[in-house]
């Protein structure tokens, strides 16, 4: 999970894990996200978009060669643009309902 505002994160990996997923992350930057998904390939990446001064673009582009399913979370970013982007994406607006969030990365895991 690539979120950088704290509460958010700890509120989707509390979702998360409440639906029984094991949480690589937070990771609040490009940096620190692409070191954890070198070190630990996750089954599914939910990224938040807009980090601070950067976008998460370098580490969906990497999960994309490594052939990762993405989930983009975010309240800034256009849908539209980032399937343009990444076809193979899914894309949950902030806010997004829990049961949504769980949803979507049950139907990109197949789980």
């Amino acid at each position: 999970m690539v979120e950088d505002e704290y509460i958010i994160a700890l509120d989707i990996a509390h979702t998360l894990e409440d639906a029984g997923c094991d949480i690589i992350g937070p990771c609040e930057d490009v940096a620190c996200a692409l070191e954890t998904i070198k070190a630990n390939r996750p089954d599914c990446a939910v990224l938040d978009v807009q980090l601070n001064d950067e976008t998460v673009h370098p580490v969906a582009h990497c999960l994309t060669e490594m052939k990762v399913p993405i989930i983009f979370h975010s309240g800034h970013a256009l849908p539209e643009e980032l399937t343009a982007e990444f076809p193979t994406a899914s894309f949950c607006s902030k806010p997004c309902a829990p049961q949504r969030l769980v949803r979507t990365v049950e139907d990109a895991t197949g789980e």
